[in-house]
């Protein structure tokens, strides 16, 4: 458990990306890449190199992404990565890729208390950059495989060049002809602190030069390796700012992925949107799923009814005397036939209200069957005594399955109400479907 709870860390790392593009001493050029996941077949940003060596570009700004912590394996995914495709139509005439950088323009933004060195340090060593270049959105070949911003990072000066290509991998733009660069930033998994609530203004440079000398001398006397980079000009906007991952941002993913759960309406975004990646992860599930509000007994019916595969129920009256929502209708009274809600005295559901936190572990534990099998388990907790009576059992059930763990400091807090990202999480669990994301996970 506290391997996952490390993994969901709130990490805030936003990055704007920008690109600049240096022919030779004839022009220059700025383009801004989204780095949002491209779903409809094309570029994010496409740059024209025109006859006459002048660039332009076009595409959106920024995507919904942001970065943080993963395996590389979950950031081929998509999972933590921020990713795009930049593509280049070159009309002006054959042009060699040597180098290629990424910068960091002005401090970085940092909403911590480390110091601004160790930050920085592990910034660049922490945050890494692969680089596949192809035609048309087929990449053939990796020309930086997720290498360290440290050994990528240019900043016009001797320690920081940028990423000299290996002889293999340096390619050569022909006139008439075009290239797709694939980006892909993602940070290692065992990041820390340090790089909590962090901004950075981050520019890539292509660097699409031609060798100009620019004092005339040769690879003998120094002159050879220096180009003329007297016009360049980054423009930066403001950076946006988003949220970080929720700490129940896994099993939310888990039970969207299953169809259990699919957010509240929201006017900028539907469950399509997030499955078929219009939209981020991140944001569908800070949102729309909105996991920090609480849960109304009606929306924990349909809830359980869904996970537990029930048909919702046709019965002309539902049982009970009180109002029942019509969208949970059929839920509830499908629930209440299979003995998962009981109600309240006087035949009363109350659906609307919030359900608390034991009343939430004894429908889920009546859901799933789940008995105490130690009858002589004393519950942890230094807030057990709070507990209702005719909920003890289920909380000691729960807490046997490790379906329930309690808070850090000690208490389970029976009466409060439990939020959806909670439920989420005991409804992950129960469904067996935990492993999905916390599999190769150390204990």
């Amino acid at each position: 458990m506290n391997k996952l709870i490390w993994k969901n860390k709130l990490f805030k790392i936003v990055l704007q990306i920008l690109v600049l593009v240096i022919v030779g001493y004839f022009a220059t050029g700025i383009v801004q890449s989204t780095f949002a996941t491209n779903t409809d077949k094309n570029p994010n940003v496409l740059i024209s190199i025109n006859e006459n060596g002048s660039i332009s570009q076009s595409g959106s700004l920024f995507g919904e992404e942001l970065l943080y912590p993963s395996t590389i394996e979950d950031g081929e995914k998509g999972i933590g990565s921020i990713s795009g495709v930049i593509r280049i139509n070159n009309q002006y005439k054959k042009i060699d890729v040597n180098n290629l950088g990424l910068g960091l323009i002005g401090e970085l933004q940092i909403g911590n208390s480390y110091p601004k060195d160790i930050v920085l340090n592990s910034f660049l060593n922490n945050v890494k950059v692969k680089i596949q270049k192809g035609v048309l959105f087929s990449f053939d070949k990796t020309i930086i495989n997720y290498t360290s911003l440290k050994d990528v990072l240019y900043a016009g000066n001797d320690e920081y060049k940028g990423f000299v290509l290996e002889p293999e991998n340096r390619f050569s733009i022909a006139r008439g002809s075009t290239v797709d660069l694939k980006y892909t930033l993602m940070m290692d998994k065992e990041t820390g602190n340090e790089l909590q609530s962090v901004t950075a203004n981050m520019p890539i440079y292509i660097n699409l030069y031609e060798n100009h000398i620019i004092d005339g001398g040769d690879d003998n006397n120094g002159g050879g390796n220096d180009y003329h980079n007297d016009d360049e000009v980054v423009l930066v906007d403001e950076p946006i700012q988003t949220d970080p991952p929720h700490w129940a941002h896994d099993c939310i993913i888990t039970l969207l992925n299953h169809g259990i759960i699919y957010g509240y309406p929201h006017e900028d975004m539907t469950i399509e949107n997030y499955r078929n990646g219009i939209v981020s992860p991140v944001r569908y599930v800070n949102e729309a799923v909105r996991p920090d509000e609480y849960v109304t007994r009606a929306e924990a019916a349909v809830l359980i009814g869904r996970a537990l595969g029930l048909q919702e129920g046709k019965a002309l009256i539902t049982g009970y005397i009180d109002h029942i929502p019509k969208w949970a209708r059929g839920y509830i009274i499908a629930t209440t036939e299979a003995n998962v809600f009981k109600g309240y005295p006087f035949r009363l559901f109350k659906a609307n209200n919030n359900i608390t936190r034991e009343e939430m572990i004894a429908v889920l534990t009546r859901a799933y069957k789940i008995k105490l099998e130690n009858t002589n388990l004393e519950l942890p907790f230094k807030d057990k005594n709070e507990i209702s009576k005719w909920a003890e059992e289920n909380v000691k059930a729960g807490y046997e399955k490790e379906v329930i763990v309690g808070y850090p400091d000690n208490t389970y807090k029976p009466k409060n109400n439990i939020t959806r990202g909670e439920t989420f999480t005991i409804i992950c669990k129960l469904m067996g479907l935990h492993d999905e994301h916390t599999v190769g996970l150390e204990d």
